[in-house]
């Protein structure tokens, strides 16, 4: 509406200056129709005032376009999230990813999945939008979180037992050369602590440091002393060399000083 008035405004100026130069021309002074024409512009004007918009609602309705740009944007996120979710949960039901497990070869991953893959490579295979990836042909990772899951806990029960068997290897070093810088006479002496036992080329000591765990000391016929890490294995195979050295065969003698004199 105000597009209207404002038209008719700019028209009747325009028809006001033109009837005024006629009635000049003609008339000498201006008559009374082109007084009602600038009247009309006077009433335009005013009209053309009153149908504006006003600031405040140019600023609301700025504001309500944004507003629903906005919430068209946010649904169509929450469309695509949502449509993304039922894609990978298609996916889910479509193959059982729940017998798989770290360290899995290619064959043993399609054989639990008990379904071909949509594609593959010598890297990786793929279920659709689901990958399965592979290091030395061993699974190391995969897209499926229920099954990143496992591999992570594998990860980190490893890691764990790693630094465990560490720290353990460091506490049983310790031992083992306290242990085998022992004279043999000493070692004789103690047989409750330490069970001893001939072999063909020497003989063999035993050791409990824990339960299920033993260092195990072989004194050589050519004078070494080697201890061993010892698990209590059916096998009787000893793990790694924690200790060698020459054999000592007798406590050194304690030297005595006197001293003679006064203080």
């Amino acid at each position: 509406m105000s597009s209207l008035f404002t038209l008719v405004f700019l028209a009747s100026i325009v028809w006001f200056f033109v009837a005024r130069r006629k009635d000049k021309k003609v008339n000498g002074k201006i008559s009374k129709n082109t007084w009602y024409i600038l009247i009309l512009t006077a009433v335009s004007f005013i009209l053309v005032g009153f149908t504006a918009p006003k600031a405040d609602t140019v600023a609301e309705y700025t504001k309500q376009k944004k507003s629903a740009a906005k919430t068209s944007s946010s649904i169509k996120e929450s469309s695509k999230v949502t449509s993304s979710k039922q894609s990978s949960s298609k996916t889910e039901n479509k193959y059982d990813f729940s017998k798989i497990k770290y360290n899995m070869t290619m064959d043993q991953v399609i054989s639990a999945i008990g379904k071909q893959p949509t594609d593959k490579s010598d890297y990786e295979l793929y279920y659709d939008d689901d990958d399965f990836d592979f290091n030395d042909g061993k699974l190391i990772g995969s897209s499926v979180k229920s099954v990143q899951d496992k591999i992570d806990n594998k990860f980190k029960v490893e890691s764990s037992s790693r630094k465990k068997e560490e720290a353990n290897k460091s506490s049983q070093k310790s031992q083992a050369q306290y242990f085998g810088t022992r004279s043999v006479e000493y070692v004789q002496k103690h047989p409750a602590a330490y069970n001893s036992g001939k072999i063909n080329n020497g003989m063999e000591y035993m050791y409990m440091i824990d339960k299920g765990s033993y260092l195990v000391r072989y004194d050589t016929d050519d004078g070494y002393t080697n201890v061993y890490s010892y698990d209590g294995n059916s096998e009787n195979k000893l793990r790694y060399v924690l200790y060698t050295g020459r054999t000592i065969f007798n406590k050194p003698a304690t030297k005595k000083y006197y001293y003679i004199g006064g203080k």
